[in-house]
């Protein structure tokens, strides 16, 4: 199994940066993040780094996307939970949010289906893809994003990293699940399929009464 500390660094790699916001601070979310061993390739281990709710969110820390209206909402990334696992075949990385968000969920959405492409501030010529996906549960949206990092020309194409990205909120409680590797190519059906369970039983956890 790869140890939290590479897999998390997979994730800093790409956004290491905060647009600065003032999300309300809430309480303690520890109770509503999935348990380690629901990860379907080895255990799910919690990771606190500054940069990781920047990363899994695309909100940057210190410029805004371009356009700026691409930048999402501020979460409360202090009393945020994050787990990190082994993603599997394709050798990439599972990682489990549960945060505070300050907008609705309509509103998430329609930003994320808005913007199908665009450049990642704090970061030098990456660019970020985005396409719906059509399995996510009811009440949940799934993504499918390529960070492509550097210019494309016709003799190159720079290092790119997949996501495939499941995403629910309950009044302001958001979780994101998200599978990434190294690459473009999609899941197989089998990891597609452990992606999406891991999501369903984090969703419950994290909306638990």
């Amino acid at each position: 199994m790869k140890s939290v500390v590479t897999v998390a660094a997979m994730l800093t790699a790409v956004t290491a940066c905060s647009v600065s916001g003032d999300p309300v601070r809430t309480p303690d979310l520890s109770a509503r993040i999935v348990p380690s061993d629901a990860f379907p390739y080895g255990p799910g281990l919690p990771v606190q780094d500054p940069g990781i709710v920047s990363d899994i969110t695309f909100r940057p820390v210190r410029q805004n996307n371009r356009p700026d209206d691409c930048t999402p909402v501020a979460v409360d990334a202090a009393t945020a939970q994050v787990r990190v696992g082994p993603g599997g075949p394709a050798g990439g990385s599972l990682t489990v949010l549960v945060v505070r968000a300050a907008d609705s969920f309509d509103d998430f959405v329609a930003q994320a289906t808005r913007c199908e492409k665009f450049a990642l501030g704090g970061t030098v010529g990456t660019t970020v893809v985005t396409a719906v996906g059509d399995d996510a549960p009811d009440g949940a949206l799934r993504l499918e994003r390529q960070i492509i990092m550097g210019p494309q020309t016709a003799e190159s194409t720079p290092p790119t990293s997949s996501i495939t990205e499941y995403v629910a909120q309950r009044g302001d409680i958001r979780v994101y699940v998200q599978n990434r590797r190294r690459g473009t190519e999609a899941l197989s059906d089998a990891e597609l399929a452990a992606t999406r369970t891991l999501f369903v039983t984090a969703r419950k956890a994290a909306f638990r009464a």
